[in-house]
C-alpha cells in the first residue's frame, strides 16, 4: 500500500464536506430504503458504480455503514478519507484480497448494526458491469441489495477507467434507488451472473431517472 501523508485525509476531509456542503441534493429513495431510515430491522447491501464514490461517501457518511475499499493504489487514501466521513472500513476487492473483505464484511454484519456500500464494478473495471463478488456476498447475508445511481450537473469528470464524477460547487446532485433484488442462497454461478446483469439493468435505468431529476 502506498504511504499517505499524515496531513492528507483530514485535509481531505475537510475539502470533501465543505464542497459537498454546496450541492442541491434530490433524492428517490423509498423511506424504507434510505440510507439514513429510522428503521433498520432490514438492514441492505448499498452497490453503486465506482466513479460515485465522491457523492456517495459524502451525502451518506455518519450512518454506520462498512464501505468496501480496495487494496490497490489509492485505497489506503480512500479509506481514511471515508473513516474520517463517518463509514467504517473493510479492504478487498475481486483481484485482490477478495476473501478477506467478504471474511470482514461478514464479521461486520455480525457485531455491527449498519448497511454495507460496494462499488461493484471496482477496482478497474469494466466500468458499469457488476461482478459476482457483491452478490454472493448479499447471498450469503440474505440482505437486499439496494442499487444507487448517482447524477451530477454542472460535473468534472475524469479520465480515469471509470470517468470518475467531481460535481462543481453548487451542482445538482441526484440519487435515484433502483428496486432492491434478493439473492436467493447457494445460487449458482450461472445465476448470479444473471442477476448480475440484472443489477446492471436497473442502475441503467436508475441512472436516466438521476439525469431526469436535474433537468
Amino acid at each position: 500500500m502506498k504511504q499517505v501523508p499524515a496531513w492528507l485525509p483530514p485535509v481531505a476531509k475537510v475539502v470533501v464536506s465543505a464542497w459537498g456542503g454546496t450541492w442541491r441534493v434530490r433524492e428517490k429513495i423509498p423511506p424504507e430504503l434510505h440510507p439514513r431510515r429510522a428503521d433498520r430491522r432490514t438492514r441492505c447491501i448499498y452497490l453503486f458504480w465506482h466513479r460515485s464514490i465522491l457523492m456517495g461517501a459524502r451525502l451518506y457518511g455518519g450512518v454506520g455503514a462498512c464501505a468496501g475499499i480496495s487494496q490497490h493504489g489509492d485505497g489506503e487514501l480512500a479509506a481514511q478519507v471515508v473513516e474520517r466521513l463517518g463509514f467504517k472500513t473493510a479492504r478487498g476487492s475481486s483481484t485482490r484480497g477478495g476473501a478477506n473483505l467478504v471474511r470482514a464484511m461478514v464479521d461486520f454484519a455480525a457485531t455491527e448494526p449498519g448497511d454495507i456500500a460496494l462499488t461493484p464494478d471496482g477496482p478497474r473495471g469494466p466500468p458499469r458491469e457488476t461482478k459476482q463478488g457483491t452478490l454472493f456476498l448479499a447471498a450469503h447475508l440474505a440482505w437486499p441489495v439496494v442499487p444507487l445511481a448517482f447524477a451530477a450537473r454542472p460535473r468534472k469528470e475524469l479520465r480515469s477507467w471509470d470517468r470518475f464524477v467531481i460535481p462543481w460547487l453548487f451542482a445538482k446532485v441526484a440519487v435515484v434507488a433502483a428496486p432492491p433484488l434478493q439473492v436467493e442462497r447457494d445460487a449458482p454461478s450461472k445465476r448470479l451472473d444473471e442477476l448480475c446483469r440484472e443489477v446492471d439493468r436497473r442502475m441503467e435505468v436508475a441512472e436516466r431517472d438521476a439525469e431526469a431529476l436535474l433537468a
